[in-house]
């Protein structure tokens, strides 16, 4: 199972789901009408392995997703959230992180892109400094499906920051953050 977190107007979501018809992916996206779009194509295209979400991915993923669940998160292109008072609701906090982390199976990977270099700074550090995790960065997308920011961002020549992030130990043996 893999979850895209914002998963906007899910073309990255369409093409992992394609690509591999036998997994189940799930995409949650805080606004209607990308979900309404996304789940007009699956229908359209009787694609069933895909299942968009509408919804705050901090409140849907602590109860929709037990321990150790999911093979992949995907993190593309989130949302910088540019004036200081707003930073709050950047999606990977530290609280969030911990979240994830506990719904990733053991070797499970967190898939972060983006083209803001302050953002990915802040998001690779804080998801390298996490005790159940290995980084990794990338100059390339191992993943082979592409969002619709990441298209834009190559047709522009625009660099784009990429992570990825593996589990390597169980949740329960470390502290949560505070944070």
């Amino acid at each position: 199972m893999e979850l895209e977190i914002g998963m906007g107007r899910s073309h990255y979501l369409f093409e992992r789901a394609i690509a591999h018809p036998n997994e189940q992916f799930i995409g949650i996206e805080w606004k209607a009408s990308w979900v309404k779009q996304a789940q007009a194509r699956k229908e359209r295209e009787a694609i069933s392995n895909i299942t968009p979400i509408y919804g705050n991915a901090w409140l849907l993923v602590p109860d929709m997703f037990e321990p150790d669940s999911i093979d992949q998160v995907t993190v593309n292109f989130p949302d910088p959230w540019w004036k200081k008072r707003h930073h709050k609701r950047r999606v990977l906090s530290d609280t969030f992180v911990d979240v994830l982390i506990s719904k990733l199976k053991i070797g499970g990977v967190i898939f972060l892109q983006t083209d803001v270099a302050a953002l990915y700074d802040e998001y690779f550090t804080r998801l390298k400094e996490h005790p159940a995790l290995v980084a990794t960065e990338l100059n390339h997308n191992p993943i082979g499906a592409r969002s619709h920011r990441e298209k834009k961002c190559e047709e522009n020549g625009v660099p784009i920051y990429r992570a990825i992030f593996t589990k390597l130990q169980e949740q329960s043996s470390m502290p949560l953050s505070t944070s």
